[in-house]
């Protein structure tokens, strides 16, 4: 088994008429989820703006890549949770939020990429695209990758911060695994 970064990214946010921000930190606990497995999202955020944090909202987000004669890119939300998480000026908050792809909650969703067909009971959301330094992406056909977004809403309704984290998305067999990274 190989070892992978953490995933993390962070970002600040200042609004109109201020000169403080809002900063978010968004981590994961490993790269390399399986099928089924729960991801758990740390969330910090760090107000120092005058502007209160009233939810936040996660989800796991499938992009497909159909890279043939023209490219197009589907996405879907395969998983998402979200909370009433205040966050009042001049404080902090560090939260952790779990989610679980799973094909049984999105059997109904357009654009879906899936291994397998969908009416096998075997049959798992695709797992993540391994692209290989200097690899044509256009010969791949369809490339799938994964990315948990983190939005913070604020006090006012045409305010947000969003952010999002890629990860890796792949089966529990070693002799069938097809383990695959993401592509930026």
């Amino acid at each position: 088994m190989f070892q992978c970064p953490q995933p993390m990214v962070e970002t600040s946010r200042s609004f109109l008429m201020s000169d403080r921000s809002l900063h978010l930190e968004a981590s994961l606990d490993k790269e390399l989820y399986y099928h089924g497995e729960p991801i758990s999202v740390n969330v910090q955020v760090t107000n120092s703006s005058s502007k209160t944090v009233k939810r936040v909202k996660i989800s796991v987000r499938q992009f497909a890549d159909i890279c043939l004669f023209s490219t197009a890119q589907y996405k879907c939300a395969v998983a998402q949770v979200e909370a009433e998480h205040q966050v009042c000026p001049s404080s902090t908050s560090c939260q952790v939020y779990t989610l679980t792809p799973s094909l049984g909650t999105n059997r109904e969703k357009r654009g879906l990429a899936l291994d397998g067909k969908l009416k096998y009971e075997d049959t798992n959301l695709a797992s993540s695209t391994i692209v290989k330094e200097g690899a044509n992406k256009e010969a791949m056909g369809i490339l799938v990758s994964y990315r948990v977004k983190v939005k913070l809403k604020v006090s006012n309704p045409f305010l947000g911060h969003t952010h999002t984290t890629p990860h890796t998305h792949t089966h529990t067999h070693t002799h069938t695994q097809q383990m695959f990274t993401i592509t930026e």
